[in-house]
């Protein structure tokens, strides 16, 4: 092991510390009251999976009526809660919609939070249209099937890469759970490699 890096040991014990405050967070958050209206929230990502390295949750709504003054009515709400300091919004609809498919239009905030353990970023989504996604489905699968030797990968790529300027837009968790699990990559040497094949950038300290 390199002398900068995290013990298998850490990695695991850190994942679950973050998983136990990150269900703390979304007690006192109570994001289900602040957007009623918007149907039940659902926890996705890495706080399903299990597979967390820093302090990021990601919850989303499928509200198709929802409008932005109903999103900044749920945000006054949502702001009576201590330890919230921050919001971004954006309305994603329309030509601002984050991918070409049309079902993909979204109310999307970054929230910053203070508390249990320290500061968190929570990044809600409220899709427009109700339509099939696979992305709890596929955190539940991780949960479920991924192998120690696996998720010790994951969580160590993880580790090395979510500081990278190229982290999450070129390169995500994602990528990592596709090198991982469907091309056998077991090493940061072997992520670089199966990013050179693709013309990524094979290091987090990359120049953006």
């Amino acid at each position: 092991m390199r002398e900068t890096e995290i013990s298998d040991a850490a990695l695991l014990a850190r994942a679950g510390t973050l998983q136990a405050e990150g269900a703390h967070v979304l007690r006192v958050l109570r994001l289900e009251d602040a957007f009623a209206g918007f149907g039940p929230a659902q926890v996705v990502g890495s706080m399903v999976s299990g597979l967390m390295v820093w302090r990021d949750l990601d919850v989303v709504f499928t509200a198709p009526h929802a409008t932005a003054v109903d999103v900044f009515t749920a945000l006054a709400r949502l702001a009576t809660v201590p330890g919230l300091i921050a919001v971004d919004y954006r309305d994603e609809r329309e030509q601002r919609r984050p991918t070409d498919r049309i079902e993909d239009e979204r109310h999307y905030l970054v929230c910053r939070y203070e508390g249990a353990g320290g500061l968190w970023k929570v990044d809600i989504t409220v899709w427009l249209h109700a339509v099939e996604r696979p992305t709890l489905a596929e955190a539940e699968h991780l949960a479920a099937h991924v192998t120690s030797e696996q998720r010790l990968t994951i969580l160590r790529l993880k580790d090395l890469w979510h500081r990278s300027p190229h982290y999450p837009y070129r390169i995500g968790g994602t990528d990592i759970y596709d090198a991982v699990l469907h091309h056998s990559v077991r090493s940061p040497e072997d992520f670089s490699t199966y990013l050179r094949v693709r013309d990524l950038p094979i290091s987090p300290h990359e120049p953006h």
